[in-house]
């Protein structure tokens, strides 16, 4: 692990979401200080009730919580609020935050001696800071393809990661389709998937607390937990419920989404959304385990950290057919199609296999995340000598 460093990182979700950035920065603070700045937004402005909404509390949090908060044990991570106006595709706009910005960041790095750092953008609606700063390293780190999401202007957020691509020192992607997105405008880009806290997990098993809201739901129990949102499949749930109606399908995670009638089957459970500790609990308890993403251009650059997760209590997992989940098939179902993933789930459900069980274990065990900190270690430092080397260059 990289040590006495500091590091800025726009993250793409909130500080408290359990994504790659936040733990990853969770567990370089042990050893570094970090400075964790909560997204900047990518949503187009819309007039819905609930984007008016969003856009209110939003703007309302902003400016009621702007200081600087230590957040850990070792007093070595700072999360703070962006001060700016959440209208990212707004050129007038973001003439105004770029004056925001600087002028939060100039009082927060020099309160909390920040002269050298690493600078770790997360998502590409960060372009418009890059002058701001002065990094010792530039670093671009995509967990997704944010440009495929619907809610986004396709055309300028495309833009703004070729910008950012183009100067970074160093890209670190999750997928081998991002890598092949940013390969053209930087060579210097690298994959690292997603890791897993191994142990949270996997100790379960030995955990004979049962959730009271699952406790009474009839086995087999087909699972999945994650967003309830636009990335799932909702008719092909629909289909496996009608399918299989002696098995129970229990879905956990916020609704973020319509479910396409779901919610009116006997035997589909949304039981809401379940705090990360409580995760693994619930996941023992799964008999067969779900990604039932759409297959799009959005999906295809995903690699599912949920993957990780259930390969931890070694349960059956049925997956879409993902090109990063492929790269698992020895000890994942993948349907082809969606008849062929409903034909899935009836071989995991009927799966007794103690060795598939135990290799899945083993293969969640080498995506612990301190495995993955040790690879964007190395990425970061070979970096910095390379940009080193290259300074040394020009000024001879």
């Amino acid at each position: 692990m990289i040590k006495g460093y500091k590091i800025i990182c726009f993250g793409s979700e909130k500080w408290e979401y359990p994504g790659l950035q936040q733990t990853v920065m969770r567990l370089l603070a042990k050893n570094n200080r970090v400075l964790y700045v909560n997204p900047l937004g990518t949503r187009r402005i819309s007039l819905s009730p609930s984007q008016f909404r969003f856009y209110f509390n939003r703007t309302i949090r902003i400016f009621s919580h702007n200081r600087a908060k230590n957040k850990n044990a070792f007093n070595n991570i700072i999360v703070c609020n962006p001060w700016i106006i959440p209208l990212v595709y707004n050129d007038i706009v973001t003439k105004f935050n770029r004056i925001l910005i600087r002028r939060q960041f100039l009082r927060l790095l020099y309160r909390h001696d920040f002269q050298k750092y690493i600078l770790w953008l997360g998502t590409p609606s960060a372009f418009f800071l890059i002058d701001l700063f002065n990094p010792e390293l530039l670093l671009y780190n995509p967990v997704d393809r944010y440009y495929a999401f619907s809610f986004v202007n396709k055309r300028k957020l495309r833009y703004y990661e070729e910008k950012i691509v183009k100067r970074a020192d160093v890209n670190i992607c999750t997928s081998d389709a991002i890598r092949n997105d940013l390969l053209p405008y930087n060579e210097n880009s690298f994959v690292v998937s997603h890791g897993v806290d191994f142990d949270h997990f996997n100790s379960a098993l030995l955990d004979g607390k049962i959730p009271d809201d699952i406790k009474g739901i009839p086995k087999p129990i087909i699972g999945y937990f994650g967003g309830i949102c636009e990335r799932v499949n909702f008719r092909l749930l629909f289909r496996v419920a009608k399918r299989y109606p002696y098995a129970s399908i229990v879905l956990i995670g916020k609704k973020l989404h319509d479910v396409a009638g779901l919610e009116k089957l006997k035997n589909v459970y949304l039981l809401g959304y379940k705090q990360f500790s409580e995760l693994p609990l619930y996941l023992k308890e799964f008999t067969v385990c779900l990604i039932p993403y759409h297959v799009n251009e959005l999906m295809e650059g995903v690699d599912p950290i949920k993957l990780r997760e259930y390969l931890c209590v070694g349960k059956p997992i049925v997956s879409v057919d993902l090109p990063e989940v492929r790269k698992f098939n020895e000890i994942v179902y993948i349907g082809k199609n969606e008849d062929d993933y409903v034909n899935k789930i009836g071989e995991a459900i009927e799966e007794r296999n103690e060795s598939l069980i135990k290799e899945r274990i083993r293969v969640a065990s080498e995506s612990d995340w301190l495995l993955k900190i040790e690879e964007i270690s190395d990425i970061i430092i070979n970096a910095l000598k390379t940009k080193n080397i290259n300074s040394s260059r020009r000024k001879n």
